[in-house]
């Protein structure tokens, strides 16, 4: 009888640690995404455009995140997400520190299924998921955010709500304080690099409708940098924090919108900047449209994108073509070809290679970046 106990005893000790790990709500994620890129972009030495061929890593991530039930409907929820490099390459996202922990959202907070979510830490703005919706090329070459107007955005130090889906109606409001997102100044005073402090801080919101075959949504994002503080330039370098005058805080207004029709997609997006990088009546508008049609595993996809003139700066637009092919070897793992390019006004110097993809060689203003990639993606 006593080995019996003891036997039972030693067993528990090696279920209770199972039993534990069987409760875990620790879940991990992550998308390895890799292409083989030939891009015709800037080139310093040669100052001029050449082509060159690269692997890149295209926002390659792993991630962790959890949920505990807390009772009474509560439930505490986090996240840390880290974008990684393959070979070196990196990613061009934006507010992205190759291989540093948790360099993308990560925060903890408060969910309930009746309320919805609040969330601290540093999470994707509201705005820029609402670009992330309709993009049909998402970190490939001819991402949208090669037209972006500085609003697609990933700030540190918000409070962020999410609201519950109520027939398909959800908003999202986030505020961010003290953030270290570089947003600029056009002529402002520079002192060791250093253009912004952290006096900088964002509002950032979206609503939208999608249920049945459309969806539709509106986002605001505004950065007040009329709160920024720099350094002042002396011949004698001095430390004295300034505001600087006659700044206007930078606005954005996004409309995206879609429709999912059987095996055609197709979707939009239209938005409009205001005071641009703090100058008053430096505005633009980025619009455009896109739709894939869908052939059992495979998917053909195409997206154009045009930018006006920034304020009174004539021929300083450009358009974007992108055309792409899609395979689905598995539920999970992807193969495509992609081509895209961007035709500059002779003022314009818009690329085909940003926001996400890690290889991007740069744009000469007036010129015409255009690149083709064949590349595989893998979720896990």
């Amino acid at each position: 009888m006593d080995k019996k106990l003891i036997a039972l005893a030693v067993a528990s000790l090696f279920v209770a640690p199972m039993a534990m790990a069987d409760d875990s709500s620790v879940v991990i994620s992550g998308q390895m995404h890799v292409s083989v890129d030939s891009l015709d972009g800037a080139n310093a030495a040669k100052n001029g455009m050449t082509r060159q061929t690269n692997v890149s890593s295209n926002a390659s991530f792993i991630q962790f995140g959890g949920k505990e039930d807390l009772g009474n409907g509560l439930n505490a929820i986090w996240l840390l997400k880290t974008y990684v490099s393959l070979g070196g390459t990196g990613t061009s996202d934006v507010g992205v520190s190759t291989d540093s922990f948790a360099n993308g959202p990560a925060y903890a907070g408060l969910s309930g299924k009746s309320w919805g979510a609040v969330k601290l830490g540093k999470d994707e703005s509201p705005m820029k998921l609402m670009g992330r919706k309709v993009d049909l090329f998402n970190n490939q070459i001819g991402d949208i955010r090669n037209f972006s107007l500085g609003f697609d955005t990933r700030p540190n130090n918000i409070v962020e709500y999410n609201s519950p889906n109520l027939g398909g109606f959800t908003a999202n409001v986030m505020y961010g304080t003290n953030t270290d997102v570089n947003f600029g100044l056009l002529g402002t005073p520079v002192i060791n690099g250093a253009t912004t402090d952290k006096s900088v801080d964002l509002l950032s919101a979206s609503a939208m409708y999608d249920a049945g075959p459309f969806f539709v949504g509106l986002g605001y994002e505004r950065h007040n940098l009329s709160n920024q503080n720099g350094l002042a330039v002396a011949a004698t370098p001095i430390t004295n924090a300034v505001t600087y005058s006659g700044v206007s805080d930078e606005k954005d207004w996004r409309v995206s919108a879609g429709a999912n029709l059987g095996d055609f997609k197709l979707v939009g997006m239209y938005e409009k900047g205001t005071d641009l990088k703090g100058v008053s009546g430096n505005d633009r508008k980025v619009y455009g449209l896109g739709a894939a049609y869908k052939m059992a595993s495979n998917t053909i996809k195409a997206q154009f994108y045009k930018a006006g003139n920034l304020g009174n700066q004539s021929d300083s637009g450009a358009k974007m073509y992108a055309i792409g092919f899609d395979h689905a070897l598995s539920k999970r793992t992807t193969a495509y070809l992609a081509y895209a390019r961007t035709n500059n006004d002779t003022n314009g110097q818009f690329s085909a290679f940003g926001g996400g993809h890690g290889d991007n060689p740069g744009t000469i203003k007036g010129d015409n970046p255009s690149g083709f990639s064949v590349g595989m993606i893998h979720n896990f």
